[in-house]
C-alpha cells in the first residue's frame, strides 16, 4: 500500500504508534550505540516483568533483526547524512506488535514488496528451505543478505509481515513494517 504523506505527518504517525502497553519506542538516528542501548532497555524490561518472560527470547531476536534492517538499509537523510528510524513495541493481552519505519528510495519498493509477498505466501517448511538456500548461496547473500532477516522473522513468529509505503516526495518513501508475535 502506498500513500502520500509529508515529514510532519510521519512525526504525527509515530505518536499514534504508542498504543496498548508500550514496552519501548524510539524515533531518531539509528547507530550501533543506540541499538545496544535499546537492547539493554528491552532486556531489563523483560527481566523485571514475569508475565512476559516466555516472549523474551523471540521478541529480542525479532527486535534485533528489525532494528538491524533499519541500520543497514535505511536511506541516509539530511545534510548530516544520518539514518533515521522509528521503532515501537506494544504489548497486548496475547501478543506483542513491533513496528518499524525508515526512509527508502522509490526503486526499493518493488523489491521489498516482492520479497515480503513471497515470504508471506510460504509455509513454515518452505520458509526454512528458502532460508537454507539463501544462507548457502553466496550470490544471494551478496545481494544485501537476500532478505534473510525478514525470512527469519517470519519463521520465528509464524505470522505474516504487514507493510506499507508512505510517499514523502517523488523519490523518497517511508517504509513501515509491522510484525506480530503471539
Amino acid at each position: 500500500m502506498t500513500e502520500t504523506i509529508n515529514n510532519i505527518e510521519v512525526e504525527n504517525w509515530y505518536n499514534t504508534l504508542i498504543d496498548g502497553n508500550n514496552l519501548l519506542s524510539y524515533r531518531g538516528e539509528v547507530t550501533s550505540d543506540i541499538i545496544t542501548s535499546l537492547i539493554e532497555k528491552l532486556e531489563i524490561y523483560f527481566n523485571t516483568n514475569m508475565n512476559l518472560k516466555e516472549l523474551r527470547k523471540i521478541t529480542i531476536h525479532v527486535f534485533v533483526e528489525s532494528i538491524q534492517n533499519i541500520f543497514h538499509h535505511a536511506l541516509k537523510i539530511s545534510d548530516k547524512n544520518i539514518k533515521f528510524g522509528i521503532f515501537a513495541m506494544n504489548y497486548f493481552e496475547n501478543s506483542i506488535n513491533i513496528i518499524t519505519g525508515n526512509y527508502i528510495l522509490k526503486d526499493r519498493i518493488q523489491i521489498l514488496t516482492d520479497r515480503i509477498n513471497q515470504i508471506n505466501s510460504l509455509s513454515k517448511d518452505e520458509l526454512k528451505a528458502l532460508y537454507k538456500l539463501i544462507l548457502n548461496n553466496d550470490e544471494f547473500l551478496e545481494k544485501e543478505g537476500g532478505g534473510l532477516g525478514l525470512i527469519d522473522v517470519s519463521r520465528k513468529t509464524g505470522t505474516k509481515l504487514e507493510y506499507q509505503f508512505l510517499n514523502i516526495n517523488k523519490n523518497i518513501y517511508f517504509y513501515i513494517l509491522k510484525i506480530k508475535i503471539i
